[in-house]
C-alpha cells in the first residue's frame, strides 16, 4: 500500500502543477450608428410642445375605477415667425427634437424659402423632409426641404 501511495503521489502532484490559472475577461462594446436618418413630418414649436403636458387622470373608489387619458395633439403647436426651437412630428406620432445648430438652420430656411413662409403665414402645417444624424437625444439636420 505504501508503494502504491508513493507511486501515485507524483502523479497527483503532476496534475496539480499542470492546472493553469485562467482568467477570463469579457468586454462588451456598444456602438451607435451615425448613419443618416431620412424622416418626413410636420415642423412644430418645441417650446410650445414641451409646455403642453400629456396628462393621465385616474379616479378610483371601492366599486369602480375610471381612467381618463388626455393627450394634447402637437398640431396645437404650429411654428410662427418667432419660433426658435423646432421639432419634427412624424406620421407615426414620434416627436424628434433638433440641436441648436439645426434650429438655426430651420430659422434661416424660414427666412429664405418662399413655400415655407407662405405655409407658415397661412397657418398651414409646414411639412418637411429631413436627413439628419442622431446625436444623443436630438437630431442634427444635414438636409431639409419642404414638400406639399
Amino acid at each position: 500500500m505504501k508503494l502504491l501511495t508513493i507511486a501515485t503521489l507524483p502523479l497527483f502532484v503532476g496534475f496539480l502543477c499542470a492546472q493553469q490559472s485562467t482568467q477570463s475577461e469579457s468586454t462588451t462594446t456598444t456602438t451607435t450608428s451615425n448613419a443618416p436618418v431620412n424622416m418626413e413630418g410636420t415642423l412644430i414649436d418645441q417650446g410650445c410642445y414641451t409646455t403642453h403636458s400629456h396628462s393621465k387622470e385616474t379616479t378610483s373608489d371601492p366599486t369602480t375605477t375610471t381612467t381618463t387619458t388626455t393627450t394634447k395633439d402637437s398640431s396645437d403647436c404650429p411654428i410662427t415667425t418667432s419660433t426658435t426651437n423646432f421639432s419634427l412630428r412624424t406620421s407615426d406620432g414620434r416627436v424628434v427634437r433638433f440641436d441648436p445648430e439645426s434650429n438655426a438652420r430651420v430659422v434661416e430656411m424660414m427666412r429664405s424659402d418662399r413655400t415655407f413662409s407662405d405655409d407658415m403665414n397661412r397657418h398651414r402645417p409646414v411639412k418637411v423632409r429631413v436627413v439628419a444624424l442622431p446625436n444623443g437625444n436630438v437630431m442634427v439636420i444635414k438636409d431639409i426641404k419642404t414638400y406639399q
